[in-house]
């Protein structure tokens, strides 16, 4: 899926069944309090984070955002990790040779995000 943002195009990987998202446009939600953040101890609680789960509700993919999971990300120099980073390499320099190849963006991205790094996409 391609997104134009500030007269850009924006490749978005599409999210899968499980994952965990931030919803950046959330407008009124209700929830239900599942626990108190462990790093909470001390806090006044006006300064304490509860993880809360939200009621089912339909949301559009722009006001979503994947939250990268640790087990996402490949062990630096690992054989699975140098074979990503040769990915990311080549669709990158894809990509520079012809910026309209979406296929190679989505690569890049996908790349970037399972070697670790951080690839801004706003």
């Amino acid at each position: 899926m391609v997104l134009v943002e500030n007269g850009k195009e924006v490749f978005m990987l599409p999210l899968k069944k499980g994952q965990e998202v931030v919803i950046k446009n959330p407008g009124e939600l209700i929830g239900t309090v599942v626990r108190a953040r462990p790093g909470n101890k001390g806090l006044p609680e006006e300064q304490k984070v509860y993880r809360v789960q939200i009621i089912e509700r339909w949301y559009k993919r722009t006001a979503l955002e994947p939250v990268q999971q640790p087990s996402d990300v490949l062990k630096p120099s690992s054989p699975e990790w140098l074979a990503e980073l040769h990915r990311c390499l080549e669709s990158g320099q894809r990509w520079i040779a012809n910026q309209n190849d979406s296929a190679a963006w989505g690569q890049f991205v996908a790349s970037g995000a399972k070697l670790g790094i951080i690839i801004p996409i706003k």
